[in-house]
């Protein structure tokens, strides 16, 4: 080893241009040769993930054209006057049945109008009429004998519904002579059975309209588990080697090399058909491509390694002074727990001094945030003392007024553990401090208790009706939004020389927006404003309510007023969120539910 150091400079300028050669030129070589010795493998997996994805399409296509046929039989054979019609032909016109017929069956094609291929749809009733909706290739004759036969298949198989891959095409210059039909007993649980419907795909059309932007070098095939070939966009059709070799791996989906063909292929099974989806393309073009490829990425590599050379040796001469200085003032920096600075000196270079700058910097910021963390730390420690404190009171509370609610019960005095439920039920709400939205159906159930409450003050000198629609009982509002305007026109709004008052509190949504209204037949607010004051306190009020609305939606709350000269009308605007729960059963308690309301 010491020799080698006299042989070979040691200097940290020499170990960055060994290490960057030995370290990531030498590897990237070997990399890139191990990356040829497998990319023709990768590149026909990634050709084989592309036919899949193709065929997929094409099975998908299929699946749903599939579907589409079978909605297509629930939608009509749920139809009322369809099913009045085949029930009792005999009750209506020929033409006017015939043609009431063929307009659902139109409508029909018409609500999916967005699929590739037309049904076409063959209706037999129990009187043995027939109904289509295409021009057939013949005259139409009793089908009661058709009707019975397929009856009896349904009947003897698994499902009330047979597809048939093989079915006769009657659709006149219609192309191809086979459809894909699917056939069904149109039944009612009221009726019974009263006709027969088979819903057909021109398979054809269908596959000519999926392959429009297949490419041209992939070759699709379908043929069945009999060996038969049923469609195929190019010749020759897969060969029957190839068949007996899917059909025997017995796999839903799979995929190979056929090195007789040199292709790739790739399949799919359709079971309820017993079809397979067969896609291949040919190995030529992925050989062709990786030789072009090959040629680039060696002149890349050669031109990449060249520049790479020049710039690692301009830059190491470049990076080991000024890493040299910074890393002995690191060590003492280190050493000192960043009680230190680098001392840059007159001579020192642009970049030594730009590091040594921005070090300086960094260890003043450090240092400013350690303490700031500290502080902060503190802080929230006296924070979370103060509210464990403050929450000592109302839980005491909450404790003392369940007490009185059962001691005004075993004193038969129910309205005195009325009032002490609904006041606990508010309390234990105002404790959760952490919990600012809620549903308008708890917001209600607040309000519902703070009413109760006033009613014991008040005694019959107001009214509240609620005007709610359900569909919105489920919209989050701010905690405590209702109860300070209802106060507001209990306290200012009403004079007790007139009697009892009414409020009216409605919800509703409009478009994307919640509207809570509190309404009341009051003096008004230029009325309530020339008379002194009644009362004072901490409670929420309106201006808490405004800040709240203002954190909780910024532009998208406001508080509207509008007075007259009898009553108040305060409006909040909220954006309507709905949070329906999973279950709507086990809703926690409080002291034990509350009293009054309406």
């Amino acid at each position: 080893m010491t020799i080698w150091r006299y042989l070979l400079p040691n200097t940290l300028k020499f170990r960055l241009i060994m290490a960057y050669i030995t370290l990531l030129m030498v590897p990237l070589c070997v990399a890139i040769f191990y990356l040829f010795q497998h990319f023709e493998s990768i590149r026909q997996k990634d050709m084989m993930d592309q036919m899949s994805e193709r065929m997929q399409q094409v099975h998908v296509s299929l699946t749903d054209m599939m579907a589409f046929a079978y909605k297509a039989n629930i939608m009509l054979s749920q139809d009322e006057s369809l099913i009045q019609i085949m029930d009792n032909p005999d009750k209506y016109d020929p033409l006017e049945r015939k043609k009431v017929i063929e307009s659902k069956m139109f409508g029909i094609n018409n609500s999916f109008f967005f699929h590739q291929t037309e049904l076409y749809f063959r209706f037999i009733d129990r009187k043995g009429n027939v109904y289509t909706s295409y021009a057939p290739n013949g005259k139409l004759s009793n089908g009661l004998k058709e009707m019975q036969d397929w009856q009896n298949k349904l009947k003897s198989g698994s499902h009330p519904y047979r597809w048939v891959a093989d079915d006769w095409n009657d659709v006149n210059g219609s192309q191809g002579s086979k459809l894909l039909s699917l056939y069904t007993i149109l039944d009612d649980q009221l009726r019974g059975n009263f006709g027969l419907a088979r819903i057909s795909i021109n398979i054809k059309e269908w596959f000519r309209s999926t392959l429009k932007d297949s490419p041209a070098n992939q070759d699709l095939t379908i043929f069945t588990g009999q060996g038969e070939v049923v469609l195929q966009n190019k010749e020759p059709a897969v060969s029957r080697d190839m068949m007996q070799r899917i059909m025997s791996a017995r796999a839903q989906e799979g995929h190979f090399e056929d090195e007789r063909a040199l292709s790739l292929v790739n399949y799919s099974y359709l079971e309820e058909l017993d079809w397979y989806v067969v896609s291949q393309m040919p190995l030529n073009e992925l050989q062709q491509e990786i030789q072009r490829l090959r040629l680039i990425v060696f002149l890349f590599l050669t031109i990449l390694v060249i520049a790479f050379v020049l710039v690692t040796i301009f830059l190491s001469a470049r990076m080991t002074g000024p890493l040299y200085v910074l890393e002995r003032s690191m060590e003492e920096a280190s050493d000192k727990k960043l009680n230190v600075k680098i001392s840059v000196g007159k001579g020192a270079t642009d970049e030594v001094r730009s590091l040594g700058e921005s070090f300086n910097r960094m260890i003043d910021d450090v240092v400013v945030l350690i303490n700031k963390l500290k502080l902060e730390e503190r802080q929230k420690q006296a924070v979370r003392f103060q509210m464990l404190l403050s929450q000592m009171n109302p839980h005491f509370l909450l404790n003392t007024l369940n007490t009185v609610k059962w001691m005004a019960r075993r004193e038969k005095q129910e309205a005195i553990a009325g009032i002490c439920t609904s006041l606990g039920f508010i309390l234990e709400a105002s404790l959760s401090s952490e919990i600012e939205l809620v549903t308008l159906k708890e917001e209600i159930k607040l309000l519902r208790s703070y009413e109760s409450i006033q009613e014991f003050r008040f005694r019959d000198h107001f009214t509240i009706h609620y005007e709610m629609d359900e569909s919105v009982q489920y919209a989050l509002v701010p905690r405590f939004s209702l109860q300070p305007l209802v106060e507001n026109s209990i306290v200012h709004g009403f004079d007790a020389a007139k009697g009892c008052c009414t409020i009216w509190v409605r919800v509703k949504a409009e478009g994307s927006e919640l509207i809570l209204e509190v309404e009341d037949n009051g003096i008004g607010m230029e009325e309530a404003a020339r008379r002194p004051v009644r009362r004072s306190g901490h409670g929420i009020g309106l201006s808490n309510l405004k800040e709240r609305l203002q954190l909780l939606f910024k532009r998208e709350g406001a508080i509207e007023f509008v007075s007259g000269a009898e009553g108040t009308l305060v409006r909040v605007q909220l954006p309507l969120l709905i949070a329906t729960p999973y279950s709507q059963e086990g809703d926690s308690g409080h002291v034990d539910g509350f009293a009054g309301g309406r």
